[in-house]
């Protein structure tokens, strides 16, 4: 029997998810670009999008059958729910799964992270999280520090060492991480973690891809005309892009499996003190008013008391003199 690894894909809406999935079932599935462009793509997630010509006609693009499961909205997250997939290859099998972008709301966000957590719970490990990232964001914003401090904050602490940084869209940065590299780095070090510290470690936990050779694939197979200096670019893409998913493989395949237990079991525990401190806080509130109160209940009987005996002795007194 074959072994399973399980990969869980992160990243921001408009990352290229959909894309990045697509083209590594094309790479796993054909030797070359030559083969794959003369063959049906394979589709494993439906894709649409506009594709405009150097005359400046504008064309829709479709590939694969209407997916109730991704939303074809510009600006919105395609993928609504959490998604398995399956790569087989010669020695092992790669599960992919596929999550809903992040960076739509803090509302969707947090609710497409208790999603993802709960399709884990079909997997016994997880043996590595690739997050998706863009070569050219040259700003620390919001999106980006909720897209890592959020998804980290959600793993067990465990789980770090299994974080891969997978670069979309990277032909523009010569197949490299670009301005997101200084960063990212910042930011990985005010979270104390070390994985792009040491080169090896940056080896290990950086790729490179560039999947506008299924760009390619899909316009062949829309019947739009792709010229050969095209061709011949999409082709030096496709290499050095299953080059990347080769070394992305085999870089999993060395990996300890992630318990998906302790993930769930932290978040199931952080859930329940987030439940009960209103509660707990409303208890304590209550019982600081409670004490308040019969400390001033107290206070009043020890007054009155107080005026009884004097009453008490005065009367003593009047009686004594008479």
């Amino acid at each position: 029997m074959k072994k399973e690894y399980t990969v869980l894909i992160l990243g921001e809406t408009g990352v290229g998810k959909t894309t990045w999935i697509n083209s590594i079932r094309n790479y796993v599935e054909y030797e070359t670009f030559q083969e794959a462009i003369s063959k049906e793509p394979k589709i494993l997630i439906p894709a649409r999008f506009n594709h405009t010509s150097r005359t400046g006609v504008t064309r829709e693009v479709r590939l694969g059958e209407p997916d109730p499961n991704e939303r074809q909205e510009t600006g919105k997250s395609g993928t609504k729910g959490p998604r398995s997939y399956i790569l087989e290859r010669k020695d092992y099998i790669i599960n992919l799964i596929d999550s809903p972008g992040i960076g739509d709301t803090e509302l969707q966000d947090t609710a497409n992270m208790k999603a993802i957590l709960s399709h884990l719970i079909e997997y016994e490990e997880l043996h590595a999280i690739c997050i998706l990232l863009k070569p050219d964001d040259c700003r620390l914003t919001t999106w980006f520090k909720y897209c890592i401090k959020e998804l980290l904050h959600h793993l067990h602490k465990d789980a770090i060492r299994n974080i891969k940084f997978c670069f979309t869209r990277t032909r523009a940065t010569n197949y490299g991480p670009g301005s997101t590299l200084p960063i990212l780095t910042q930011l990985l070090e005010s979270l104390d973690m070390d994985l792009l510290k040491t080169t090896d470690s940056f080896q290990r936990n950086t790729f490179y891809f560039d999947n506008e050779a299924f760009i390619c694939l899909a316009l062949k197979n829309n019947d739009i005309e792709v010229t050969k200096w095209e061709e011949k670019s999409f082709g030096i893409s496709w290499d050095r892009s299953v080059e990347e998913t080769n070394r992305l493989f085999e870089e999993i395949t060395k990996l300890s499996g992630h318990s998906t237990s302790r993930t769930i079991s932290l978040n199931r525990a952080r859930d329940v003190v987030v439940k009960i401190s209103k509660p707990l806080a409303l208890i304590t509130k209550t019982m600081g008013m409670t004490l308040d109160h019969l400390h001033s209940l107290k206070e009043k009987a020890q007054k009155l008391d107080l005026e009884k005996r004097k009453k008490y002795r005065l009367r003593l007194c009047v009686d004594t003199t008479a």
